[in-house]
């Protein structure tokens, strides 16, 4: 019993002697804050832009030629039907006169072959080879005349010349590109928007557009909208949209020249929390959310927030933030909650 207590007095006097082992606190983490600030969000975009005609249209012969007319002066106006240029059509005539001598002739022998076939006289194989003869005759003179109004090409709508690549009295062969002519009727300005931009403002029709081109930004034009693609271009992620001028002012400049378009939402301007676009987390299917620093207990916290917009590089938060909030701004990913923290400040 003695020697028990002894053994037990030993080991309290062991246990006594032992250091005891402090655990470290955790370290907190450097990390960039932002304070939500507050701002008026401006509802316009600019872009820049390419000007084209509505429609280009190529003028190629369908048949081959000398050509005897050319009325295309670059850069002046035609109408519609105006006779643009022609090609020797004699040729052509006489193919049409002839292969109607011979329509002609396969009709009388037709009728002949008819009467002689209710006589009894000719058989149904020359009835039926007179009916080929004839019906092939008037191919023939068809493809005639067709290739006789081909010889002629007239403008096909009120156009521009754009170029022109042919002089006259030279040979033209056919599917040759004489010149093009270019619909003015209105001109389309022509630009791509960042997907991110494209996807917040998808289907808002209360806009005002305005353009001015390159180096005459004191003439400012209207713009209505035209169309948009809607899927976007693989390599650079964009959306090309045109909007097209008024035709009344379409001779102040040309096709191809460069411009600057600026998109205005009608709405009016609102006051709206900002953030980094970098201290944003999630997507638009599962929601948003960024990490709110904890002053008082130190660590981080996930906050669920509201996008209302995209502003240039900033995000405005319709809820979800409260004025003078503090979020991680960088690094996000490596954030988790609780996580003890320490505000990055620079050094002078």
């Amino acid at each position: 019993m003695i020697r028990l207590v002894v053994i037990s007095v030993l080991l309290l006097l062991q246990a006594c002697s032992e250091p005891e082992v402090e655990v470290a606190d955790e370290k907190p983490l450097v990390v960039q804050l932002f304070s939500v600030i507050e701002s008026r969000i401006d509802n316009s975009f600019v872009f820049p832009a390419t000007v084209s005609a509505v429609t280009t249209v190529d003028l190629k012969f369908e048949v081959s030629g000398r050509l005897t007319h050319v009325d295309l002066v670059e850069g002046s106006q035609v109408s519609k039907g105006q006779v643009l240029a022609t090609i020797d059509p004699i040729p052509y005539q006489r193919r049409v006169d002839e292969s109607y001598t011979r329509h002609q002739d396969a009709r009388r022998n037709l009728k002949r072959m008819e009467e002689m076939f209710t006589k009894n006289v000719a058989s149904q194989a020359e009835l039926d080879n007179a009916k080929s003869a004839f019906t092939l005759s008037k191919l023939t003179l068809d493809k005639a005349k067709q290739d006789l109004g081909y010889s002629t090409i007239t403008a096909p709508f009120d156009a521009v010349v754009g170029t022109r690549n042919i002089e006259n009295n030279s040979y033209i062969k056919a599917g040759d590109t004489i010149a093009n002519l270019q619909d003015r009727s209105q001109l389309y300005f022509t630009f791509e928007v960042p997907e991110r931009i494209m996807t917040a403002n998808s289907g808002d029709r209360n806009i005002k557009a305005t353009a001015y081109i390159i180096d005459q930004e004191e003439h400012v034009f209207d713009l209505h909208y035209v169309e948009h693609k809607t899927t976007p271009d693989p390599i650079t992620q964009t959306y090309q949209v045109t909007f097209a001028i008024d035709g009344k002012v379409t001779n102040l400049f040309l096709p191809g020249s460069r411009a600057t378009v600026k998109i205005e939402k009608l709405a009016h301007d609102e006051q709206v929390l900002l953030i980094p676009l970098n201290a944003l987390v999630g997507e638009k299917s599962s929601g948003f959310y960024v990490w709110r620093f904890n002053q008082t207990h130190g660590v981080v916290e996930k906050a669920n927030i509201e996008v209302a917009a995209l502003v240039g590089e900033s995000v405005a938060v319709s809820r979800g933030l409260n004025l003078g909030d503090k979020v991680v701004s960088a690094a996000v990913n490596q954030m988790r909650a609780n996580l003890k923290v320490k505000e990055y400040k620079a050094e002078f």
